[in-house]
């Protein structure tokens, strides 16, 4: 196959990537937006979220796996048991308040739509938690070990 020449300066260049970065952002939390809205409005069947899902899974699976195996986790974000807690309780909150409202709108009972928020809160919060926690163990072996080959070169 023939390579396409490129026609760009490095200044238009770092231009598009920035494009594409905002764009491939714009294309996540527009995707968890949309299932959650679908979610929270009795939408959410397996039929009609599947191909979102599977984009969003896709796309989220690939920024996780292309930053591990280059050593990046994040531009302001540390991998410690702080922050992953805190992003774990976002999540975990963001997903009981969801819940409640699901739960409530489909029941209309006070109390079981508590108690499936606050299931959910913890359920949430601590897979969460514990996805992160290993996931911040892979990305500093993978530091270590991109150190190590680049001291091996020098």
């Amino acid at each position: 196959m023939k390579k396409m020449t490129n026609n760009l300066d490095e200044r238009q260049e770092l231009k598009l990537l920035k494009i594409e970065h905002n764009g491939c952002w714009l294309a996540f939390w527009g995707l968890l937006i949309v299932i959650l809205v679908q979610q929270v409005m009795g939408n959410g069947s397996v039929k009609n979220l599947a191909g979102e899902w599977i984009v969003f899974m896709c796309l989220a699976l690939y920024l996780s796996i292309g930053c591990m195996k280059n050593g990046i986790w994040d531009r302001r974000l540390k991998p410690n048991f702080r922050t992953n807690a805190i992003a774990s309780s976002i999540a975990a909150f963001a997903m009981g308040v969801i819940w409640f409202v699901i739960s409530y709108n489909n029941y209309h009972k006070l109390a079981g739509s508590i108690a499936t928020g606050v299931f959910m809160f913890l359920c949430t919060g601590f897979l969460c938690l514990a996805m992160l926690t290993i996931s911040s163990r892979i990305y500093k072996k993978r530091v270590e070990k991109l150190e190590e080959i680049e001291e091996d070169l020098n």
